[in-house]
């Protein structure tokens, strides 16, 4: 039971930080995510929490790496093969030998072959952690394309050469020549073995989709343990387990690039387990990094050989020497595919961007706790090196790279002002609706509806607007009873269901609750019948609420869809006439209730074909904008593919709640 509590509070703290890095986007979301596990780390479940090195390598790292090489770009990939091997391969090696034997110089406390392996766990860098810091630019998208290439890559390359590293310390025996040996026969052996079970996997799956076998139960769970089956069979035989599994990511990408438009609904499914996998994953490791780290400080502190101070400056000495090489390897040997007008620029952004993130931080993680029968004594030196290497990582460009680039909005502004622009575009010609005021007041609520959501209204504005919206129908009526066109007691039948309307709108649980039983109540009392009032209790309140003020007022021999019809008009008019632009949000959401009481007591049971089609004509204006605006060069192909999955998302979203529309 403590171990499913221990999770949950895990899964706590990766939603807590992922919302605040959401909120405070200046900060890096990794910051949030370890004071996060630094709270946890008081609690009594977590005081000694320890992970098994291997299992965090084998559930963490070998998925994360499997989703990231599934990911990449084959077409970029292949135009910057050289690039790749010298950043991924050549710099990672010339680091780990540079920086080590730098390190090992001048801290001899690390020895020569542990110098090699921090210095490897530092190699991996990650785009996505500085993706959130460095605001995208047109100018720089060639050196930013080849960063995410390159993290790939020299992930999989710093793994082998840590992994050869801590095998020379254990062993107690280190020959350059046979590093490099074992270096190529983990690294060739590794991407072969993974090439030849990743290909036999996608032959399987894809004999599976022309059986017809292609349910999304099937074929991604068949893909969310590939990486583990491939990662533990490599490592049984001595290759690299997470090599391996790069090259069988790398042949499902190829797959999915081969179905195309086949299995659809598979794809985009697999794609969204494996984003909350990915999401999953990435954050818990630095939630881990907070709860340990009390642990780690606190055995350093005890450890009177190593003091706290001395490993900070390693942890700069690393983070210096490692960003110098980066600086001029980025300047003089990167090939920027086409000629660039700020040549030390873009070194300086790679050089910034090389920011240590999810696989550093779990390469330190999966450091040995015991090393030939005794406990390894630099454990907690090197995990907590390796955290003032990531923190400097993410520290420093966050104030460098903004003044760098000195980019505009970003695309995710632009994606929002074009989002706005485009559902106003189906707004307005719905609004010409004419034929079925009916249904097209149903589609335009439920576009407006999606400003609001992001729109939180002011809560006294729409106390305010409903109480002058309630004090124009009050008078309407007042009016028609004076003009003696309805009588009193048609009035004050009206007045309670006005204040029984806005109760059943509001559909809270516990109103939903007390309408059931009120509604049950008089509707088995008027009928004299048990199950009359048990199939009313059954019924939505929004349902029944209709009936039963239709039965009251025909008991009077009257309609009150005459009444609430003068009721409407004078609320709608009041409601256009105190509109400002500060009240905007407040006003659509009181319109919004006006219009569905409207709807559900003055007009006609809605056509569902009338509504579908609607739908359809609104999705379609939003489809014809993007062509147009994309065409005219006045938006990006990012921001109209942005576009164009928001608008696949809405139309699935109908087709999955059509029901929701007919209430």
């Amino acid at each position: 039971m403590d171990i499913v509590f221990l999770v949950l509070l895990l899964l706590i703290a990766v939603v807590g930080g992922n919302v605040l890095g959401k909120h405070f986007p200046r900060v890096p979301q990794p910051f949030f995510l370890i004071v996060l596990g630094l709270l946890f780390a008081f609690f009594p479940l977590y005081r000694g929490f320890q992970f098994s090195p291997d299992v965090f390598t084998f559930a963490i790292i070998a998925p994360l790496m499997y989703d990231e090489s599934k990911n990449v770009s084959r077409y970029w990939v292949g135009r910057g093969i050289v690039n790749i091997f010298s950043l991924a391969i050549v710099l990672v090696l010339l680091t780990v030998l540079v920086v080590g034997t730098a390190l090992h110089w001048l801290f001899p406390l690390f020895p020569l072959s542990l110098a090699f392996a921090l210095c490897a766990v530092v190699t991996p860098t990650d785009a996505s952690a500085v993706s959130a810091i460095a605001p995208e630019s047109k100018e720089y998208r060639v050196p930013q394309t080849i960063l995410q290439n390159e993290s790939l890559f020299n992930d999989a390359s710093g793994i082998v050469a840590f992994d050869v590293a801590l095998t020379a310390y254990i062993s107690g025996q280190f020959a350059f020549s046979t590093a490099m040996l074992d270096f190529g026969k983990e690294f060739l052996g590794g991407l072969l073995f993974g090439a030849i079970l990743g290909l036999i996997t996608a032959a399987i799956r894809q004999q599976l989709i022309r059986w017809g076998d292609n349910s999304p139960l099937v074929l991604v769970t068949i893909e969310l343990i590939t990486p583990f089956v491939l990662y533990y069979l490599a490592d049984q035989i001595g290759v690299s387990g997470i090599l391996a599994v790069v090259a069988a990511g790398l042949i499902q990408g190829g797959e999915r690039e081969q179905l195309r438009l086949t299995s659809s609904r598979m794809q985009m499914l697999s794609a969204n387990v494996w984003e909350i996998i990915n999401g999953m994953l990435s954050s818990l490791v630095f939630v881990l990094l907070g709860i340990s780290l009390p642990r780690v400080l606190t055995a350093i502190w005890h450890n009177q050989q190593i003091p706290w101070w001395e490993l900070v400056l390693a942890g700069v000495l690393v983070y210096v020497l490692k960003f110098s090489l980066r600086l001029l390897w980025s300047r003089y040997f990167v090939w920027t595919h086409k000629p660039s007008k700020h040549r030390w620029s873009d070194s300086w952004l790679m050089a910034l961007s090389g920011a240590n993130g999810t696989i550093t931080l779990a390469l330190a993680f999966s450091l040995p706790m015991v090393v030939n029968g005794q406990p390894f004594a630099l454990r907690g030196a090197l995990i907590f090196t390796a955290t003032v290497v990531i923190l400097l990582s993410l520290l420093v460009p966050t104030f460098a790279l903004p003044i760098l680039l000195k980019a505009g909005p970003t695309q995710g502004e632009s994606a929002l002002k074009w989002s706005r622009h485009m559902r106003l575009t189906a707004i307005h010609q719905l609004e010409a609706e004419t034929d079925h005021p009916s249904e097209a007041q149903i589609v335009l609520d439920a576009l407006r509806q999606q400003f609001q959501w992001r729109q939180v209204p002011h809560r006294r504005q729409q106390r305010q607007l409903f109480k002058q919206a309630d004090m124009a129908e009050e008078a309407q009526i007042a009016e028609l009873l004076a003009d003696q066109k309805i009588s009193q007691r048609e009035q004050d039948y009206y007045r309670r269901f006005l204040r029984y309307s806005r109760f059943t709108v509001d559909q809270r649980w516990w109103k939903n609750l007390v309408l059931r039983i009120w509604f049950s109540m008089h509707m088995g009392h008027a009928y004299h019948d048990v199950q009359t009032a048990q199939d009313t209790f059954m019924t939505s309140p929004i349902v029944m609420e209709q009936v039963y003020w239709q039965d009251k007022f025909a008991q009077l021999g009257k309609d009150i869809r005459v009444l609430e019809n003068e009721g409407y008009q004078a609320a709608m008019a009041k409601l256009t006439m105190v509109q400002t632009a500060a009240n905007r949000t407040a006003n659509d959401v009181v319109k919004r209730y006006y219009h569905e009481r409207h709807r559900r007591l003055a007009a006609e049971k809605p056509d569902p074909t009338i509504i579908y089609q609607l739908f359809l004509a609104a999705f379609h204006a939003e489809y014809e904008l993007v062509q147009a605006e994309l065409a005219a060069g006045r938006m990006t192909t990012d921001v109209a593919n942005t576009l164009q999955e928001q608008i696949i998302f809405d139309e699935m979203s109908y087709i999955q709640n059509q029901s929701a529309f007919l209430a």
